[in-house]
């Protein structure tokens, strides 16, 4: 059958394949869109009359309402998306009678979120932005059911929908979830912050009393224009409103809030010290210092005053922190350590190097303070650890001095002199041993000694495992040529392992530790080498260290049979695995792959997880993909999402994961692995990890056998660690 261009026929077949199209971009589609009034209740334009709107629409809606009413969830879902993919008028009514309170809809997040997505698009209506505000508010708490995972990220997207308006009411209900506080008030914040106002009025309105919570949210955006607003509330008013004024101003830099300040300083009044502080810190006067240094000395404000410390730091605070030091609860103790040896100088660099030795529960974090303390005094303290008279005698401070030798080497590159010769002395320790270790790892990571000559030929049956545990996290340090080196080393031992006498003989056992240390090499292997997909594929499963870089590496060999195990890894339990798998697909040759990813996006609820989505879909070149990118771009919470976004979408693509040894992956994580009890010293040693960067990579690591932990190459920000159960009796040895 031929149909001619133009015939109705034709359109409404046009219609109904165009209204299947999957929602979730900020935009409805433009094609067969019928004009829409402005504001709800204005007059419809010429031409815009039932008669005259478009098959499309027509033919979309009555399809829509009946998937609407069905008992299932996945076509109340596609009743949504096809509602928002129509836009007109008729379809986002009939979206928001869907949404009323009790329906089917609005009491499944999924629907909801989708739901907002959709009309993000028509937010200025007043029954869209009602909507939207009802979300914002309750998102997925207990007011509208059982509180869900996706409730951030629906309240998030509404606060972002209304925040892209830049329309007076929308940013007004922002406003008053800023003043009211708590997880709505976050969201709002996050979204002005996403989309700042035209003008600052918008934000006002016609206050005659700007709310302390207002107050500081201005000075936390930043926008220079709040300080004429806000200079006035200095004089007169209540003593709150003075406080919240001059503490907002001094984050802008505006020094109005100064001689506040000061007047507040000689005539102190309970409760005033405090933020008192905070504004000379902010304003960096010479009086802080002091300032922060009678803080640390107040009982009552001795937190707020290492806060204060941590944002000045100050040679003349050392002393005050370690006065303040034990008088500080147990966790905010290593803050205290770390605030010691950013304040720098001789002073910090003494009392450091007598934590080591007088506060072993600190030693640690004091070596580590020292290791990235610029200057001679910090690195004479760290030679002294390892060189000092009570070096000889005591193992574990010479261990910790050439760890905080090696991290100050590869950190400042400011190693003491005689670190090198120490290092390779301690190569020449029994096989197994904690010193070995050490010394495999700084001759490593400082290019002494190449990682593969010093592991030598390791098999399961004979291997110093703990050499190997070292060479793998001292070669992060060198880049990717250096772990590709390691390569070779993982495909043997998963080989060797399953044919060796008494071992594993399938593809499901569990990886060797060495395995799982030179599994490393598959950061500079994404495609998992030579590896065998079978072994991938169980090493992905099971959970362990391996896991993620096993899954990444196994979505880049997808194909039909591959493709089950992906599905079901993408809808697994573990955001970092699932991450990993996202980032697999965007160099998989399947260009179905890109639905994979689509599809994974649109409830997700961990923003690293969304992260690495936008990565791979950065990857991709199908057109798929851009409907997607344009909702992370606009309306994703996490501002880490949008920023990938926007660099896809400018054809830029996302930036890359920083490798090893790169400009962006100078850090060093240093963790001592304590045990509960002394009964459960073993359970430390050689402990296999997973170490995820900032960045969301997963690195498979084992500690040393004295449970510690040394990686290199780690970009800056908040890296997370997941401790495997204890490794198996006799796994250090060799």
């Amino acid at each position: 059958m031929r149909f001619l261009p133009g015939s109705p026929r034709a359109l409404g077949l046009a219609a109904a394949i165009a209204a299947t199209a999957v929602a979730g971009s900020a935009a409805p589609q433009p094609v067969a869109r019928a004009p829409q009034a402005a504001e709800e209740g204005g007059k419809t334009p010429a031409g815009a009359e039932a008669g005259a709107a478009p098959l499309r629409g027509s033919l979309g809606v009555p399809v829509a309402e009946r998937l609407l009413s069905s008992g299932d969830p996945e076509a109340r879902l596609r009743g949504i998306e096809r509602l928002g993919s129509i836009g007109t008028e008729e379809a986002v009514s009939a979206l928001l009678a869907a949404l009323e309170q009790g329906s089917p809809a609005a009491r499944d997040p999924r629907a909801r979120l989708a739901a907002v997505r959709a009309l993000a698009a028509h937010a200025p209506r007043d029954s869209v932005r009602q909507l939207l505000s009802r979300e914002l508010s309750e998102g997925g708490g207990p007011a509208r059911g059982a509180a869900s995972p996706l409730g951030e990220v629906l309240r998030g997207t509404a606060a972002l929908a209304l925040a892209r308006t830049g329309e007076r009411r929308a940013l007004g209900a922002l406003v008053n979830a800023i003043v009211q506080g708590g997880a709505a008030g976050e969201a709002a914040a996050r979204a002005i912050k996403a989309y700042p106002p035209e003008s600052l009025q918008l934000l006002l309105g016609s206050r005659k009393r700007i709310e302390p919570a207002l107050v500081s949210f201005l000075g936390e955006l930043g926008d220079l224009r709040a300080i004429a607003a806000l200079r006035p509330m200095l004089e007169g008013g209540d003593r709150a409103a003075q406080v919240a004024a001059a503490r907002a101003l001094a984050r802008l830099g505006d020094e109005a809030a100064l001689a506040k300040a000061r007047a507040w300083l000689r005539r102190p009044e309970p409760g005033l010290f405090e933020p008192t502080v905070e504004i000379l810190v902010h304003l960096g006067a010479p009086e802080a210092p002091d300032a922060v240094a009678a803080l640390l000395g107040s009982e009552l404000g001795r937190l707020d005053g290492l806060r204060m410390a941590e944002l000045a730091p100050a040679e003349r605070l050392a002393p005050a922190l370690a006065r303040a030091l034990p008088l500080l609860p147990a966790d905010a103790q290593p803050r205290a350590v770390a605030a010691i040896g950013r304040a720098g100088g001789a002073e910090a660099a003494r009392q450091l190097r007598r934590l080591t030795t007088e506060r072993p529960e600190l030693a640690t974090a004091a070596a580590f303070a020292l290791a990235t303390m610029p200057g001679a005094e910090a690195r004479a303290a760290v030679a002294e650890l390892f060189e000092g008279p009570r070096a000889a005698k005591d193992a574990d401070l010479r261990r910790l001095g050439l760890r905080a030798g090696v991290v100050r080497g590869l950190v400042l590159r400011d190693a003491p002199a005689a670190l090198e010769g120490r290092l390779l002395a301690a190569l020449a320790a029994p096989k197994g041993s904690s010193d070995r270790a050490v010394g495999v790892f700084g001759a490593v990571a400082l290019g002494l000694r190449d990682a593969v000559e010093v592991v030598g030929g390791c098999s399961p049956a004979s291997c110093d495992r703990a050499a190997v545990h070292a060479a793998a996290r001292g070669a992060l340090a060198l880049g990717d040529r250096a772990l590709a080196a390691l390569a070779p080393l993982v495909a043997e031992l998963a080989a060797r392992r399953a044919a060796a006498p008494g071992g594993d003989d399938d593809d499901d056992a569990a990886p060797d530790a060495a395995a799982i240390s030179a599994g490393v090499a598959l950061l500079a292997e994404p495609g998992g080498g030579a590896i065998a997909t079978s072994r991938l594929a169980a090493l992905a499963e099971e959970g362990g260290p391996l896991s993620p870089l096993a899954a990444r590496a196994l979505a880049t060999r997808d194909d039909e049979v591959v493709r089950g195990r992906l599905k079901r890894l993408l809808e697994g339990s573990d955001p970092v695995v699932r991450a990993h798998v996202a980032l697999g697909l965007g160099s998989d040759p399947m260009p179905d792959s890109v639905s994979l990813l689509a599809r994974a996006y649109r409830f997700e609820d961990d923003p690293s997880v969304r992260r690495a989505i936008v990565r791979g879909l950065s990857r991709r070149t199908e057109v798929q993909r851009r409907r997607v990118l344009l909702a992370a771009r606009d309306l994703d919470p996490d501002e880490g999402v949008r920023a990938l976004a926007r660099a896809a979408l400018s054809g830029a693509g996302a930036p890359a994961l920083a490798p090893p040894r790169s400009a962006l992956a100078t850090g060093v994580v240093w963790i001592a692995i304590d045990p509960n009890d002394q009964s459960a010293v073993a359970s430390a040693s050689s402990r296999p990890a997973r170490l995820v960067r900032p960045d969301g990579l997963a690195v498979p690591v084992v500690a040393d056998p004295d449970g510690v932990l040394l990686v290199p190459a780690v970009p800056p920000g908040v890296s997370s660690v997941l401790l495997a159960p204890a490794a198996p009796p006799g796994d250090a040895g060799s």
